[in-house]
């Protein structure tokens, strides 16, 4: 019989760890919550050597998409609102289910329902794929008795998220592709272009204005010296990997994208998005204030706004109001401290939230509106000023040479 290592949360509050033997995941599961704990972690001891090898046996099966989870949580929430027992929607899901990946995990996630195992214990046990907000909701509709309401609302909370994403993605194509046609068009100039024009100045003997000499002297320099270039790429990469990986350095990254001109609002709003979506959610489907707190500050993707709310957090929970503590951070606008006061006072905080998730959905189109339209003009001038002073310096020479043979 396999020994698992497991940590489990008791009602006092407290963390216990310990070993024990069983069958399976499922049944330790029932045993500990028998027990009156709540596993956080589950280890099979000696299952790490395996573990790594049935890693390397799945390369190539590729990672569980968010679209997939979107489509899974449509179907079960469908099936489930329809009086369909747990296990057996589980079961006519996995027949539509195309992903390998996902497919072993819902399988493993079933079995774990038919040997006892609550449904959000069996999704906690896979938090690459389930979320904590995933895990949380699920957990709330278990206990409200609307698991097919919850399944409903998580559906449509991933389906906004993937909009959004995919509207921010759009807005920046076309930028990018512009930005990366004009590097491209420019590296070639200089790397093809210049060289041919350098050589033949240099078998007229004329001499050549301070423009030409800048542009021969830089690509000469880019020529020979781009492999430095090429390794302080690399190793600025490598550094900005090893500062990101710290509390520090990712706070300092994300400070500094809210801060940045023309698309840190856009990083910023995204952030306030996220939080008054996932803190309406959750509110909205039976949550209390302090855990949908502890799930959302996790979903921001921001550390600046996550520290912010965690800092809140802290303050709530001795009795403060979200709205006041919020109103004392200088990154959360007005317009959303006020918005949560008043639906604090009217006692419907998830509708206030609710509200301002829409609203600032429409601020961001619109700043990737505006962003779309400045970028593409700043960009096209900017490559034009680069073009236009190759070519003048490409010119220049050859009308002084015009002017030494006509003379």
């Amino acid at each position: 019989m396999p020994r698992f290592r497991y940590e489990a949360l008791t009602h006092a509050g407290g963390t216990v760890k310990n070993t024990l033997e069983a069958d399976s995941k499922a049944e330790l599961i029932s045993r500990l919550r028998q027990m009156g704990y709540w596993p956080t972690q589950i280890v099979e001891e000696g299952g790490e050597e395996k573990a790594d090898v049935t890693r390397w046996l799945r390369i190539g099966q590729g990672n569980v998409k968010s679209a997939e989870v979107e489509f899974f949580t449509y179907q079960l929430a469908t099936l489930v609102s329809s009086h369909v027992a747990l296990p057996r929607a589980l079961e006519v899901t996995l027949g539509q289910i195309h992903s390998p990946a996902l497919h072993r995990i819902v399988s493993q996630v079933k079995h774990d329902v038919e040997h006892g195992a609550t449904f959000h214990d069996a999704l906690n046990q896979h938090p690459k794929v389930f979320s904590n907000l995933y895990v949380n909701m699920v957990k709330a509709g278990e206990s409200g008795g609307v698991l097919g309401l919850v399944l409903e609302r998580l559906a449509e909370f991933a389906e906004r998220q993937r909009i959004l994403k995919n509207d921010v993605i759009s807005a920046l194509f076309y930028p990018a592709i512009l930005f990366t046609l004009s590097i491209t068009a420019v590296a070639v100039l200089m790397i093809v272009v210049v060289p041919q024009f350098a050589a033949m100045f240099t078998d007229l003997g004329v001499a050549l204005p301070l423009p030409t000499q800048v542009l021969i002297s830089t690509t000469g320099a880019f020529r020979q010296y781009w492999w430095i270039g090429l390794l302080a790429g690399i190793a600025a990469v490598i550094a900005a990997r090893r500062v990101l990986q710290v509390e520090a350095g990712q706070v300092w990254f994300d400070k500094l994208k809210i801060k940045l001109p023309l698309i840190g609002s856009i990083f910023s709003t995204f952030a306030i998005v996220r939080f008054t979506r996932t803190m309406a959610t959750l509110l909205e489907n039976g949550v209390r204030m302090l855990p949908a707190l502890q799930v959302a500050k996790d979903t921001i993707g921001n550390k600046v706004y996550s520290n912010a709310v965690a800092a809140a957090e802290k303050e709530v929970e001795q009795g403060s109001t979200l709205s006041r503590e919020l109103s004392r951070n200088s990154d959360f606008p007005p317009f959303v401290t006020h918005m949560v006061a008043v639906g604090e006072e009217s006692g419907e905080p998830a509708h206030m939230l609710t509200k301002l998730s829409e609203y600032y959905d429409v601020e961001i189109k619109k700043s990737l509106e505006r962003l779309t339209g400045s970028i593409g003009p700043l960009v096209i001038l900017l490559m034009g000023l680069i073009i236009g002073f190759i070519a003048v310096a490409m010119i220049l020479p050859i009308f002084e040479a015009q002017q030494l043979l006509s003379g």
